[in-house]
């Protein structure tokens, strides 16, 4: 230590000797101030007796913690440190337990009866304004909104003809078939010598006669035919177009084969493109069928109910209700183009285009130009998928028939592509539908009129407007009761409260009966039962039975599976989540309860103005409902994958025909081989149309 003196005598301590002698002797890390020990003399509080004391820098802490207090040196300065660290925690922690108030006696009642509820991600304005720039962006121009019943008349009109020609059409192209490959029982060999003194050659005679087969199934496809050139004339190419172009080449190259090039050892690929066609006509009226069996379905009534999608309506995500309404909109959704023809809109142009590069390569580019022909007949018929349109077609018209005899009508590709993952809104009706709800008993109490307080329940439930409102309605006739006028209607878990004759009517749940801290007799504490209550009095109770149908559950897993939360918007003051759970064995825990207010809101008639339109519905309950929802998804699901295959059939066959037609190799690319290819990668198409089916 230092020994320096003051003029008085004292001796002079340095900060540093303080704090090597009684603190950390880490200056920089505290901000409190020391106070001496005791035994030493304090320093003069006048600023001209201060002892000199040399600046010291500050270090800046790494971490804002406050320092322990100083303990005495020795074996425990350590333990003493983490121990008063402790017992300061644990003072903080008994000053703040008791910060909360203990609760009140209405605050206990509300949290024993009335359930819980699930909070709601509200969206954000900015993100709001950027879909709705979105959404009118993405507007395009619209079909006419023919009405349904004379939608359905037009696709109607023509149908069975339609179908016999596919048949017909694939018939012809087996017959191709036939021609094309090395069979015993047809007499090539012995028509040598008679097709040789007409000038030609048997391979030249086979190569007419599949020309001339093609021909046929060109005439008979006429809709793809007309359509494809269509599309080429107005530079907007589709699926079509590519086999058009390979239907044209094909004809070109049969009807010069042999003479630009000898090739005999490959016939032209006349039934492969035959084929093509008749899959091409086939999902036309696949197509054309689905849409006569939705628009039939949407034409069985006037007043529909309307299965809409809104992108932001539950807690900022997708959600699809059910509401009486009209057809309005569903003519126009149903004739727009389908997934498969708007993904031909970017892949077409490109598949048209490659396709011709690769025969100008394969043919000019090696030198050998009177190969053009047969190179472009294999690239654009490789190009042209089989299941081009059948992707869409083919899985709609399945599904579109289940839907129908359920009493659905799927809005075509439009309402197809909204149904995604979400929440469904699940009202009283869904799940218990007109019929499945009666009262089982009536009780009176404090010598009330049953007529009374058959008509005040009967007024509150119908302006409630729940799914209890028929029920009672039935049982208002029977007592001769009559409808009262209600004012100052107000919602409340469990029930609601009104003004009727200058009397406040309660009408709820036991539980809000507890909580209005209306008195129940001992016993009558029955949780599927309605109790009324006028001015703070009990007048009755009605004793329900609730008959659900076994297909609400088996309904609300296949809605959970597709990834579709349930949202239970009920207005029925006994349908929570504890009910449906004890008595009807529901996945409540996978459902969601919003508060009574967004209830309100999401079980409105047409909620926030409606939203985009899904599909129709002609009957009531939860199992049309979902079907139509999970039905649509998979639809979605089936086309998308209908596409994969059929583009990347599309993409890997122009490679390799590119490659074969480029060296020549006319004994690998010869029909019954490119039959093999074609015919595999239609395969997944088929099996994907048949799971549209199965949920």
């Amino acid at each position: 230590m230092s020994d320096q003196r003051d003029q008085k005598g004292r001796k002079e301590y340095s900060v540093d000797e303080i704090l090597a002698e009684y603190g950390s002797g880490n200056y920089g890390k505290s901000k409190k101030v020391v106070e001496f020990p005791e035994g030493r003399s304090a320093p003069p509080k006048n600023e001209t007796d201060q002892p000199p004391i040399r600046e010291i820098k500050k270090t800046t802490p790494k971490e804002d913690k406050p320092i322990p207090e100083i303990v005495p040196e020795g074996v425990g300065r350590t333990i003493g440190a983490h121990l008063h660290t402790l017992l300061r925690r644990v003072d903080h922690y008994a000053d703040h337990m008791y910060d909360q108030a203990e609760p009140d006696e209405a605050t206990r009642r509300a949290e024993k009866y009335i359930p819980g509820v699930d909070r709601e991600e509200l969206p954000e304005e900015g993100k709001r304004a950027h879909r709705d720039k979105l959404r009118v962006v993405r507007q395009r121009e619209a079909p006419p909104d023919t009405p349904p019943a004379k939608l359905a008349a037009q696709y109607q009109k023509g149908l069975k003809g339609q179908g016999f020609r596919v048949r017909l059409a694939m018939f012809v192209g087996l017959i191709a078939i036939l021609a094309s490959v090395e069979v015993s029982f047809l007499p090539w060999a012995s028509l040598a010598g008679v097709v040789e003194d007409a000038g030609l050659s048997v391979y030249q005679l086979r190569s007419l006669i599949l020309t001339a087969l093609l021909l046929v199934v060109g005439l008979l496809c006429y809709e793809v035919v007309v359509g494809g050139v269509r599309q080429l004339a107005t530079l907007r190419p589709r699926a079509e177009s590519v086999l058009v172009l390979a239907w044209l080449f094909t004809l070109l190259d049969g009807a010069t084969a042999g003479r630009l090039e000898p090739r005999y050892a490959c016939l032209p690929y006349s039934a492969v493109t035959a084929l093509g066609m008749a899959f091409a006509l086939w999902g036309t009226h696949e197509r054309r069928r689905g849409d006569r069996l939705s628009a039939k379905t949407a034409a069985q009534t006037r007043t529909p109910y309307v299965v809409s999608w809104d992108e932001t309506l539950w807690s900022n995500r997708s959600t699809y209700t059910k509401a009486s309404g009209s057809s309005v909109g569903f003519g126009s959704q149903l004739q727009m183009e389908d997934g498969g023809q708007r993904a031909y809109r970017i892949a077409a142009p490109l598949l048209i285009l490659g396709c011709m590069l690769c025969a100008l390569l394969a043919s000019v580019g090696q030198g050998v130009p009177g190969r053009f022909l047969w190179a472009a007949s294999a690239c654009f018929t490789a190009g042209g998928a089989w299941s081009a349109l059948l992707c869409f077609g083919l899985p709609y018209r399945k599904l579109a028939e289940r839907l129908h005899k359920l009493g659905a009508g799927l809005a075509g590709w439009q309402g197809a592509a909204k149904c995604g993952p979400g929440g469904a809104i699940v009202s009283d009706l869904d799940l218990f539908p007109p019929g499945s709800i009666t009262v089982s008993q009536v009780k009176v109490f404090g010598g009330a009129a049953t007529e009374k307080v058959v008509g005040y329940t009967a007024t509150m439930l119908r302006v409630m407007d729940c799914g209890l409102t028929r029920p009672f309605h039935d049982l208002l006739r029977t007592q001769g009761a009559l409808y009262r006028e209600v004012s100052g209607l107000e919602w409340h878990e469990g029930g609601a409260s009104g003004v009727i004759r200058g009397k406040e009517v309660l009408v709820g749940t036991a539980a809000y009966m507890h909580i209005m801290e209306v008195t129940l007799p001992a016993g009558y504490n029955i949780k599927n039962a309605i109790f009324c209550a006028v001015s703070g009095q009990l007048c009755g109770m009605f004793v329900l039975n609730y008959a659900m149908d076994g297909a609400v559950n088996p309904s609300l897993s296949a809605l959970m599976r597709a990834g579709l939360s349930p949202v239970l918007a009920t207005r029925d003051p006994n349908l929570i989540p504890t009910l449906l759970g004890q008595k009807f064995k529901l996945p409540v825990d996978k459902m969601e309860f919003p508060p009574v207010g967004r209830r309100l809101e999401l079980s409105k008639p047409n909620p926030e103005g409606g939203g985009a339109l899904v599909a129709l519905l002609s009957r009531e309950g939860l199992g049309v409902y979902c079907d139509a929802l999970v039905g649509g998804r998979r639809l979605r699901q089936a086309t998308r994958w209908g596409l994969i295959f059929a583009l990347a059939g599309a993409v890997i066959g122009l490679c390799l025909t590119y490659y074969l037609t480029s060296i020549g190799a006319f004994a690998s690319l010869t029909v019954a081989n490119f039959l093999v290819f074609m015919a595999a990668w239609l395969v997944p198409e088929l099996l994907i149309a048949n799971w549209v089916n199965q949920f």
